[in-house]
């Protein structure tokens, strides 16, 4: 008989960023006329504003299905986005909005910047509120950026340079699970936590500099699966008291919510208090999961209406045959005895309710049933659990 070692694979905590950026929260000022203007006066007001909406009026246009707060917004709304986005998009000084709501500024606002990651050079807005007798009459908004035009544009001409190799490697065949799971891989892979790298809030980071936090993470993934035609946004909340980003994803025509920082060894490693133990290089613990999972440890900013993530078809584990819905003798020596497993020394199962999970740690654990399915030759097994997941992970197997 083999000896059972426990181990700490990923803890709850948050992922420290910069608050403000997140929000990207902006400023603003107020032309305040507050003694009753002459009649030629106030006419000409109201007239130069007629004159700004008429020449910012957006033209009627189809908004790809990528965008998803765009396309729950209400007509007015939309209206509001598109004047924003053109606004950014542009680097434009300034736009008289078709809304004089400023609480709606903020909000829409948010909604392109959680629609967009490619606009990586905007740090934030401001906005002039023209009011007459204590009224709001028009609203100029404003977006402040981190660079110049011809900055953005030739650091977007190396992003893509850099993606090349990425989107070289994406399954010909295969459907939604397979291109998600390729980008999914493929960013753990080439992106290391770390609070410290430069414009870890947006996608530069991770593509230029392979480093970055939480929203850089989401935004990052956001951006490939755009690039290939899935919907995605990102959505920000907290978890553990701290602020968290992470994404919004349509997979086969269901909606989840995946967690590409927690899927990532580097944040585990960086995160965990205990043992220091091992942590597999990518982990699916929030690979496409719904929102009740979700919200067993993540807390969510609502800015626009959500679905209700329902479907477990293409979580991994499902996807994969490593779940659980009662325990199976025969399921788990096929797992353990397949060549995936004794490639990677490393397995991860997945049960379907808490009831389920500590039967399978009541027997494989308390009972050492483990070694049933494993001959470790005396050797130790190492083992971890998540039970906000349901998931329980084995390594050193074959040692």
């Amino acid at each position: 008989m083999g000896m059972l070692m426990t181990g700490m694979l990923l803890i709850i905590g948050g992922c420290a960023y910069n608050a403000s950026c997140t929000k990207d929260t902006g400023t603003k000022q107020k032309t305040e006329m507050s003694e009753p203007a002459a009649p030629d006066a106030v006419q000409k007001e109201e007239t130069d504003g007629e004159k700004d909406l008429k020449e910012e009026a957006p033209v009627s246009r189809e908004i790809a299905d990528v965008y998803y707060a765009y396309h729950v917004l209400e007509e007015t709304e939309q209206a509001v986005y598109l004047e924003i986005l053109d606004a950014l998009a542009g680097m434009r000084e300034s736009v008289t909005l078709s809304t004089v709501e400023e609480p709606l500024v903020d909000r829409i606002f948010s909604c392109v910047m959680n629609d967009h990651p490619e606009l990586f050079y905007v740090e934030g807005y401001q906005y002039t509120a023209h009011t007459l007798n204590g009224t709001i009459t028009a609203i100029d908004f404003e977006g402040t950026y981190s660079m110049t035009a011809e900055e953005a544009e030739a650091f977007a001409h190396r992003i893509e340079e850099s993606l090349q190799d990425c989107f070289a490697q994406m399954p010909a065949d295969g459907d939604e699970y397979d291109r998600i799971a390729c980008l999914y891989e493929y960013l753990i892979a080439h992106t290391e936590y770390d609070k410290t790298a430069e414009n870890n809030q947006n996608i530069l980071s991770v593509f230029l500099q392979g480093r970055s936090v939480c929203q850089g993470y989401a935004k990052a993934l956001q951006y490939l699966l755009q690039r290939t035609g899935m919907q995605a946004m990102l959505v920000t909340g907290f978890t553990n008291g701290e602020r968290h980003a992470w994404d919004l994803v349509r997979v086969n025509g269901a909606y989840y919510y995946i967690d590409p920082t927690w899927g990532d060894a580097s944040y585990a490693n960086t995160a965990q208090t205990e043992d220091g133990g091992y942590t597999p290089p990518v982990n699916y613990d929030y690979f496409l999961v719904t929102t009740d999972e979700l919200t067993r440890t993540h807390s969510i900013e609502r800015v626009v209406q959500l679905p209700e993530c329902v479907s477990t078809a293409d979580n991994y584990f499902v996807h994969e045959g490593l779940y659980f819905e009662s325990y199976d003798t025969q399921l788990l020596a096929q797992i353990f005895d397949s060549e995936a497993a004794r490639t990677a020394d490393y397995v991860t199962i997945k049960c379907s309710s808490i009831e389920n999970y500590n039967d399978f740690m009541h027997r494989l654990i308390d009972s050492q049933e483990i070694f049933d399915f494993i001959s470790n030759q005396g050797g130790s097994i190492a083992f971890t659990s998540n039970h906000y997941q349901r998931t329980i992970s084995f390594w050193n197997i074959f040692y």
